[in-house]
Formats: structure tokens, sequence, C-alpha cells
């Protein structure tokens, strides 16, 4: 008789939707434990910028793959698939979440068997102005610069386009039964809270912590993360603190509209949650 799959619940949405919240209340109420799928909650460094999970929050239940990556690494949806997959097999109610679409879908579907790129490979792709990138690149249907460059990466390490390798069988790292759940509030609520998020962050210290990490000389996908640059311009006196703060609003508005039509397109969701207030968490566990 085959075994059992796991079951695992993963909760996917745009950022200051209330997915940890409804995490962590789900997660009390099936004994589970919460893992990360968020691309920048992984650094240790950016636990208030992030809105990582807070000490009182991880108290509550039991969190894994949060602030574990430093801030000179810039980890691919491989090194995450690959973290979750060892962490998985010893949690017996795994509870997914993140704003990160790309880790959902490949967590749930898989990904296309592309080969390793030799880090200098990368460093150099990174190191090249976009404009040449694409123009190098052949037949890419992306207009985002991250992932133009991705593919210009593989088209140099291996002779092949990546439409080639898209076009093979997905490799599966996690097979189980995912029951996907998306946070889709009202847009207007998002943007609101993550206004209001930012003003608090500011309360929290987050200006001292982005600081700190600057003083490293990161060089890890860390400066990536949306507030960094704008708090740093804030810090070399090229930025009004009211100037940082409307942009790095603007920002975040702008990922969390990217966020919710990735939602809208991607994925196939069991639940659809637009009220937090009417979660039927019998139906959800059932």
């Amino acid at each position: 008789m085959p075994m059992k799959k796991q079951k695992i619940f993963v909760i996917g949405g745009p950022t200051a939707s209330g997915k940890s919240s409804l995490a962590i209340e789900l997660a009390q109420k099936i004994q589970g434990e919460i893992v990360n799928a968020d691309a920048v909650q992984v650094y240790e460094d950016l636990r208030i910028l992030s809105a990582r999970p807070s000490e009182e929050d991880e108290k509550l239940v039991p969190h894994h793959l949060f602030g574990y990556i430093d801030a000179w690494t810039t980890p691919t949806i491989v090194d995450w698939l690959n973290s979750i997959k060892d962490v998985l097999p010893a949690i017996q109610n795994p509870i997914v979440v993140g704003g990160t679409g790309m880790y959902i879908d490949a967590l749930i579907q898989g990904i296309s068997p592309i080969p390793d790129v030799p880090v200098e490979l990368r460093s150099l792709v990174r190191e090249m102005p976009i404009e040449e990138v694409k123009r190098r690149v052949q037949r890419c249907p992306f207009s985002d610069p991250q992932r133009v460059r991705r593919a210009l990466e593989v088209q140099l390490a291996t002779g092949k386009p990546l439409s080639y390798f898209q076009k093979l069988k997905k490799k599966k790292f996690v097979d189980a039964d995912f029951v996907e759940i998306h946070m889709l509030p009202d847009r207007e609520q998002v943007y609101h809270s993550c206004k209001q998020r930012f003003e608090i962050m500011k309360q929290m210290g987050v200006i001292d912590e982005v600081k700190k990490v600057l003083v490293k000389n990161p060089t890890g996908g860390v400066l990536k993360a949306i507030g960094v640059r704008e708090i740093g311009a804030y810090l070399a006196g090229a930025l009004t603190e009211k100037q940082m703060t409307e942009e790095v609003v603007t920002a975040t508005k702008q990922y969390a509209k990217r966020q919710m039509t990735w939602f809208r397109h991607h994925g196939n969701p069991k639940f659809v949650i637009t009220d937090r207030k009417n979660v039927d968490f019998d139906e959800i566990t059932k």
C-alpha cells in the first residue's frame, strides 16, 4: 500500500495582506509549523524591513527558513527548494507562507531542469548593462531585468535558449498534497496597510537596521529589498525623510500590485480569501 502523501498548506498573497497572522492562527488550530516562502524574509539582517515574524510570533508556533541567509548571498529558487525539501519531512503539519509567487509555483509545480550556471558567469552577466543583456539574449519573453539576465546566463552556460529547458518535463522537489490558499483583500485596503506598516517600521527602528546592513558593504540580494536603496539615500542626505517614506511606500504599493496580479492568474487555489474576518478554518482543514 503506497504511503500517504504529506499534506502541506500553502498561503500566498501580496505584502501586507495578513498572510502571517492567518498562518499563525491556522498553525495554532492544527499544531502546525510555519515555513517561509518569501525571498526577502530569508535575510537575517532585515527582520523589521522584511516584516519577518517577531520573536513573540516565533514563540507561538515554530518557524522555519526565516532569517537564515547573510547579506552577501543571493539564493536562487533551487537553493530555496533544496532548503525546504530538507525541513518539510520533519514537520507534521507544515504551513508554507509567503508573497514570492515564483517560490510557491516552483514548490507546487516543480521547475524546468535547467543546468547549474557557474558563479563566475552569473557575476559577469550581472555586471553587464541591461541593454546589452537584452540585445544578446535569444527568444526571451520576459521584461523583468532579473529574469532577462537569468535567460542570458543559461544561454551562455549551455548554448541553448532558456525556452528549450522550459519545454522539458518539470522536476518536482516535493511530492505532496497541497492545499493552496490565496489572500487577496481589497486593493485599497492593501495599499493602506502598506503605508501604515512602514510608519510602524520606522517606529521600530528600520532606519538603524538598514544602516547596520549597509555598513557591512553587502553584495547579495539583500540590496534589492524595497527600502534598502531609499533608506540608504536618506542616510546619505540625498532624500528627506518625507521623500524617503513616499518612495518606499510607492515602491511597496507597486510590488503589492504585481503580487496581486500574479496570484490572480497563477496557481490553483482551493480557497481565495478576500476578507480576513470570514475565514472558515474548519472548511480549510477538513
